[in-house]
């Protein structure tokens, strides 16, 4: 998607790893590019809403270091008047661990729902 389509939308989903205690290498050059988007239109960002999807290998979110990316997300987008929707996340060691979670598959289907409609 080029930055048109991101200054565009109505709504993102980002979904990342937690690598090394946060949001993978990526994810976080995707986030200090959109510091870009400033540039293209003044209030780039505000009223967007954001949906937040993290796997992580380990059983705790805190001792995995996904909280610290899920509050550098909620940082970043309160800083730009953005609306973090909801987030979702949980553990898996294993390829397809993640889509048998039936519990966590339906948060993150509701999430979806939520950001579409709410």
């Amino acid at each position: 998607m080029d930055k048109s389509g991101l200054v565009e939308s109505y709504a993102w989903v980002i979904a990342s790893p937690v690598y090394w205690f946060t949001m993978s290498a990526q994810t976080k050059l995707f986030l200090d590019r959109c510091f870009g988007l400033f540039a293209h239109k003044k209030n780039v960002f505000k009223g967007k809403r954001i949906a937040i999807a993290m796997s992580y290998g380990d059983a705790d979110s805190f001792s995995s270091g996904c909280v610290n990316a899920l509050r550098t997300f909620q940082d970043a987008f309160t800083y730009t008047g953005s609306t973090i929707v909801g987030m979702v996340h949980g553990s898996a060691d294993k390829p397809g661990e993640i889509k048998s979670n039936k519990g966590l598959m339906t948060q993150a289907e509701e999430l979806g729902k939520e950001l579409v409609t709410g």
